[in-house]
């Protein structure tokens, strides 16, 4: 494995993306997936592995990854499941947001059949809401409560309504595998949700930067002229910045958080602002003072799983924190998730550095 070269980088900088990347590889269960946050239904594996690979192959050279990489993406494909979905794990029925992070990094992987692509895109866009064009992570509700063994009593409208965080990781999945279908409708309701204040509310997150700024990546993705949306979202980005460097972004006021800064970083990143040059310096700085001695970086209650019945749940500010219950907010306590996006950043700064776009 080589990182692109960058002359100009900071030796701190190359010297912390080869520990994470360390970190990362060596974090690889026994049966060669990664997993993470640890909730009812157990750890995730393939929403995990999906995220996880992505943002690192996103950033490794042209050779497009080492051998584990593309093994662990014909494993991935091995359990696609009979719908043509993935779910959040062993055994759990499949959703939109699993598949769709599975079928970005298999599309940057180039392994995948045109007939497990198009199995994997007819269930995806069966997510996509007829009604507003956004897309859910549960079209079939009835799956995921037989499965949680929940009497048909129980509601599940939120976790079958459309989502922002959920939208924007389905519409880049489509994108990078070149399909066009659900694009447009998809991307109208990203444009009509975002807020006055220029970010989107998140459903399964605790902070709203996670679903700004995949939506903001899906309107630029897209290629149309979203100058004016994107500079909204910064905008509220480059505000909510602390003193330190870092991004504070949870429902209840605490320190910065490196999820949170990492993906403030990609946001700031999206559409290159010169204005916004020291906010961008101050923010590597503070990742990279925060780094552990493994190479990871520590993990916050990140992820909420709100009532499958909750329709609005950035209105809620009491969670649990206990992964293994409904109405809480949980950490990826094997800090891959975390180390992830932190990784991807810090590479996206490197690269657009090395071609003075910063």
């Amino acid at each position: 494995m080589s990182f692109r070269k960058n002359s100009k980088a900071s030796d701190n900088l190359g010297a912390s993306l080869e520990r994470t990347f360390k970190f990362l590889k060596d974090s690889l269960n026994s049966d060669g997936f990664w997993s993470d946050f640890l909730t009812l239904a157990g750890e995730s594996v393939y929403w995990v592995s999906g995220y996880v690979g992505d943002n690192i192959i996103c950033h490794l050279d042209e050779s497009k990854g080492d051998t584990w990489l593309k093994k662990m993406g014909n494993s991935i494909l091995a359990h696609q499941s009979a719908d043509g979905g993935w779910g959040y794990g062993f055994g759990v029925p499949s959703d939109g947001d699993s598949t769709s992070w599975c079928l970005r990094f298999l599309a940057k992987l180039g392994i995948q059949s045109q007939a497990s692509l198009d199995k994997a895109t007819s269930f995806l866009l069966k997510h996509q809401s007829p009604i507003d064009g956004g897309f859910r992570t549960y079209a079939n509700p009835s799956q995921v409560g037989r499965y949680m063994m929940l009497d048909g009593t129980v509601s599940f409208e939120g976790w079958a309504s459309s989502q922002f965080c959920v939208t924007a990781v389905a519409t880049l999945a489509l994108i990078e595998n070149g399909s066009t279908q659900g694009i447009d409708k998809a991307l109208e309701y990203i444009r009509r949700g975002q807020v006055l204040e220029g970010y989107w509310n998140p459903y399964w997150w605790s902070g709203k930067l996670y679903a700004t700024v995949n939506c903001m990546e899906a309107l630029k993705a897209a290629g149309d002229n979203h100058a004016d949306i994107l500079f909204a979202a910064q905008n509220w980005i480059a505000k909510k910045q602390l003193a330190d460097g870092s991004w504070s972004d949870s429902y209840q006021p605490v320190e910065g958080w490196p999820f949170s800064t990492a993906l403030a970083l990609k946001g700031l990143m999206v559409a290159p602002d010169y204005s916004l040059k020291d906010k961008t310096k101050n923010c590597v700085g503070w990742l990279l003072n925060q780094q552990l001695p493994d190479g990871s970086w520590s993990s916050n209650h990140i992820l909420r799983i709100p009532h499958p019945s909750k329709v609005d749940p950035w209105n809620q500010t009491i969670w649990k924190q206990d992964g293994k219950a409904i109405n809480a907010a949980i950490k990826d306590q094997n800090r891959l998730f975390t180390t992830a996006t932190v990784f991807s950043a810090l590479s996206e700064f490197e690269n657009k550095s090395l071609k003075g776009e910063l």
